[in-house]
This record gives structure tokens, sequence and C-alpha cells, in this order.
């Protein structure tokens, strides 16, 4: 009774003691016993971890060269499946937010909440489940890091041996040059989830132009360029309240950049994610008492580009003073910039 394949294993569906469970197991194969000590590690962290959007390990069993773990079920699968799969209906914005929101707050848990901090390495919408309500649970503890105790105010982060946790299209910039991992390693897989959640698009595509090929890059690009709104999954296109997408698209823009430092901390995207919810459920009930009849956000024909402090640093040469071409009212200086690959002039 197979109920999904899993990264290391099949998962199979259970009833024990009148509940349905996911089942896994896995044996090692006759050259490795890497998913073994994958597991192992995996039964370590989550029995240390108790959050209700984590998931459940009720069990396990390991003997005679096999592992068993007994989890609770998430009945409506993989968020991966529920973006990507044909079957599937779409997914509503507010509960996509939610369940970016609940991811957030279960990994914020991780790198704050428990006795040392807790680097997940893994962080997909496969490794995010939801169940028969609606909750997400990340799962997939398999290639978790152990970083300095959570009091401490020793560096978060800590060398791995092998890349295995981590695909190529959501590998943070400095796992691949230093094969040093942090709980920014985590915040960088993540921002490449939302960006996967706007756009309903997979993360990587070989068929696509070079430059579009990689879901947060092209993103990344499309924000700068003032042209997201055209590649976001077209069932949200009026469904999104302008506010709730800028600060939306702001947290995801500002996790995926290159350098740890100017990545915000799992606490910074749960805060922003949770106001972006708000924006979006005012703006709903204003327009449900304004107009009635209107059922769809208008976007203009030509999106304004929102342009963030970073990309402002940037094009003035973080504010130099020979960048200044004058003064407002009360002497505040007026700087010049180029934007949208140094073609257009820009007042800042």
């Amino acid at each position: 009774m197979i109920i999904a394949e899993g990264d290391t294993g099949f998962i199979f569906g259970g009833k024990i003691n009148d509940g349905f469970y996911a089942i896994k197991r896995l044996r090692p194969t006759s050259d490795s016993h890497l998913p073994l000590l994958e597991l192992r590690y995996g039964v370590k962290f989550l029995s240390q971890l108790h959050h209700p959007n984590s998931i459940s390990l009720l069990g396990c069993c390991d003997e005679k060269e096999e592992m068993i773990h007994v989890y609770e079920c998430a009945n409506n699968g993989s968020l991966y499946d529920n973006l990507h799969a044909e079957n599937h209906d779409p997914i509503p914005w507010k509960r996509r937010l939610e369940i970016c929101i609940s991811v957030a707050r279960a990994l914020h848990y991780l790198h704050t909440g428990a006795k040392f901090v807790l680097i997940h390495r893994d962080v997909s919408s496969k490794n995010i489940l939801l169940d028969d309500q609606w909750t997400s649970k990340l799962c997939n503890f398999s290639f978790c890091k152990r970083g300095p105790h959570s009091m401490s105010r020793d560096p978060i982060s800590t060398e791995i041996e092998s890349d295995i946790a981590y695909t190529s299209a959501s590998i943070a910039p400095e796992v691949a040059i230093t094969g040093r991992v942090s709980h920014k390693t985590d915040v960088f897989s993540f921002g490449v989830v939302l960006f996967e959640v706007l756009c309903c698009r997979r993360i990587f595509d070989a068929e696509l132009e070079m430059d579009q090929r990689f879901l947060y890059r092209w993103a990344c690009k499309c924000i700068e360029n003032g042209t997201i709104y055209s590649i976001i999954d077209p069932y949200l296109k009026g469904k999104i309240a302008p506010q709730c997408l800028k600060k939306f698209l702001e947290i995801a823009y500002s996790c995926v950049q290159f350098e740890e430092n100017k990545r915000p901390t799992m606490g910074e995207v749960e805060v922003t994610l949770e106001l972006a919810l708000k924006l979006q459920k005012q703006a709903e009930s204003e327009m449900e008492s304004t107009n009635p009849q209107e059922t769809a956000f208008v976007a203009s024909r030509t999106p304004m580009p929102s342009i963030f402090t970073i990309q402002i640093e940037a094009v003035t040469t973080n504010f130099h003073p020979d960048m200044i071409i004058g003064h407002e009212t009360y002497g505040e200086p007026i700087y010049r910039g180029l934007i949208d690959d140094g073609t257009l002039l820009v007042a800042v």
C-alpha cells in the first residue's frame, strides 16, 4: 500500500490501533549503508522536536539491517504534488500564504527554539507535507545538522561532509563554494520555495532558455525589471492584493541574496509573511465592503517596478556623495542611478 515515494525510500500507508499512519521503510543498498545512517540521524533529531508544523515521529524499528519509521499521516500529500500534479486543484492564495507561514514557524523553531540550533539542510516543497486540515508539516530531517547551543553567541554555522542534501536548484551559494551551511542556508532554500509557491513553476526546468532555468534567478530578474506579474501562477492573477504581493516579493527576494548577511532570519521571514497575509485579508474586506460585485484586484497594464533598499544602495553606490544631483525642499539629497540593466536613468 504505497502512498508516496520519498527521496530515500517508499512510504506506505498503514492502520495501527484504528489510526492511519505513514510508514517509511528503507534498507541499505548492496554498496552503501548511507540511507540507514541518514534515517538514524532523522530519528535523533525528530525525537527532540515538538512543534505543530514539524512532522511527528510516533515510533521506529531499527534491526536486521532495516530501518522503519512510523509518522503521523499527512493525507493531502506534499506541497510539491499540490503545486505541480495535474490531478490537484489550484491552492488558493491565502492558503498558500498560511502554508508558507507555518513552514517559516517550523524553521524559526529549529533555528532558535530547541536546545541546540538545528539546520534542516533540505528545505523544499517535497519536504512540506499537508494534512487533512491543510496544516503544513516540515519533514525529512535525515540531513539535519546541529549547530551551537541556541543561547551561544558562536556563529550559527557548521561544515558538512558532502553536498548530498541539496539539489542544485535550491542550493545556497556558500554551500556550493565552501561546503559550509548555516541557518541562512535554510533561509535561502525557503526563499526558493516562496517563488515556487507564487509562480507555480518547478524550481529548475532544463527546457527553458538559459536565463530562465533557475526559477529564483528568473524571478529576481523580473522583480528588478518590474515584470514579475507576468510569471506568477495564472490562477492567482487578479487574486493577490498589490500591497500583499509587494510584501511577499520583498521577503522572497531578500531570502535568496547571494551574501548571507543580507538575508533575513526565519523570525523576520515569519513576521513579514504574517503581515502579507494581514494585508491580503484587509484588502479583501475593503473590496467586499465598497464593491460587493468586484471579484478581482486590478493589475496595471505595466506593473510598477518593486524597488528594494538593496537595489537602491547598489545603483547609488551606497548613497555616495558623487551621485548627488540635487536636493529636496528640506535639504534631503537626490541621487542619480541606473536600473533595468543600466538602461534607465532615475532619480532616487
